[in-house]
């Protein structure tokens, strides 16, 4: 399997070799510390990386965060976690659930604790991110960079929603995702509807 090798210098600059193309595989970089490359001092450090897609169908546009690594899904979903670290994912600063160890497949499902109520914070997820999707042409959800740009806690129309949304809480849900859907896409083509449950569980299934 090919490896990717880089170096950080004190500027943090990492050279993209080689990028695995298929999802869980691995490549890994390597950084070491020091002023010059005469420097005997220098610790270096291998960093894993693995790659993943987000979603059963792909949902893109959407920010993640592990380790020294983070991004934003590409157009199937992909994403990169370091190994041995947890990865989180967030439209802007609203959080997607709990932080999880990578894998090659990660759904909604999984960033929501087990217990009684998991199985309504993951269809209402679902619902946001079904919600927000730009391209309605296709079963894959596209997150454009606008929402993300707007989907922060200095933007005072949706502080209150961003610091209340509860996946887990029917009612709570409800009264933030509709703000914030409100909000989010007031730019689309079209008026975005906070998407009810039995038709976000239908397009989960379908997608399966």
């Amino acid at each position: 399997m090919p490896s990717t090798v880089a170096r950080r210098t004190p500027a943090l600059v990492l050279v993209l070799l080689a990028v695995p193309l298929l999802a869980g595989s691995q490549c890994a970089f390597f950084f070491s510390s020091g002023t010059s490359s005469g420097d005997r001092d220098k610790e270096e450090q291998v960093v894993v990386v693995a790659n993943g897609n987000f979603g059963a169908a792909p949902v893109a546009g959407i920010g993640y965060s592990s380790g020294s690594v983070s991004g934003v899904t590409g157009s199937n979903g992909e994403f990169e976690y370091e190994m041995n670290q947890p990865i989180q994912f967030s439209i802007g600063d609203i959080p997607l659930g709990r932080a999880v160890s990578g894998k090659a497949v990660i759904t909604p499902q999984d960033l929501v604790p087990e217990g009684a109520g998991a199985p309504t914070a993951a269809i209402n997820m679902d619902r946001l991110l079904q919600s927000l999707d730009a391209d309605r042409a296709d079963d894959a959800i596209t997150i454009p960079a606008s929402v993300r740009a707007k989907a922060v806690r200095s933007n005072d129309s949706l502080a209150s929603a961003i610091e209340y949304l509860d996946f887990a809480d029917d009612a709570a849900f409800a009264n933030a995702a509709s703000q914030l859907v409100t909000v989010l896409t007031d730019d689309y083509p079209f008026t975005g509807v906070l998407v009810d449950a039995q038709s976000a569980r239908e397009a989960a299934i379908k997608s399966m």
